[in-house]
């Protein structure tokens, strides 16, 4: 049985009025957008924008990215868009610094679309800085596409049965090699 699933086009526009994170440098922010289910799992690519090095505080990415959302789920409120916004840090290694995030139900979106596949709606979100406080906004767009049969799945299952094919073989190579 195949599900019915809609093409979630967003925008990340802009953010305004960041915390600046970095305390030595300039700030060189980016977003990193995905989709999140409800037991924490991970239901999409995390798809990140160019770095921003003019003013990390009020950056602007005008970044596209699309995913296919099944809409049965959606509907059921299982799945969250979450906009991670973080600083670029080119120092010793260290790893980049959480500026912080957006999450917003998909279901949320889908009532504010109407299901209308023709217009793109903006939307502006506070950004969560920590469990209890927000700073700085965050701006984007979005639209949804018409339902689409999935042809994906089929091909993530012969996918998924490729690597363990291959992988079956690889350790048998590995295993004759040793031996």
């Amino acid at each position: 049985m195949a599900c019915d699933y809609k093409t979630l086009e967003v925008e990340i526009e802009s953010a305004k009025g960041l915390p600046y994170v970095n305390h030595f440098k300039r700030m060189k922010s980016y977003a990193v957008v995905y989709i999140w289910d409800i037991k924490n799992n991970l239901r999409s690519n995390r798809e990140t924008s160019s770095v921003y090095k003019v003013d990390g505080s009020n950056p602007t990415w005008n970044y596209k990215v699309k995913f296919h959302i099944d809409f049965a789920s959606a509907k059921q409120n299982h799945y969250a868009l979450v906009v991670k916004l973080k600083s670029r840090r080119n120092t010793h290694g260290l790893p980049d610094k959480y500026i912080g995030e957006v999450r917003v139900l998909i279901s949320e979106l889908l009532e504010g679309s109407d299901n209308a596949a023709e217009d793109k709606i903006r939307v502006t979100k506070n950004v969560q800085t920590s469990p209890e406080k927000f700073q700085g906004e965050l701006a984007f767009s979005y639209n949804f596409g018409k339902p689409i049969p999935d042809p994906l799945t089929e091909v993530n299952i012969t996918k998924k049965k490729r690597v363990k094919d291959v992988a079956w073989k690889m350790g048998k190579v590995v295993i004759a090699i040793v031996l």
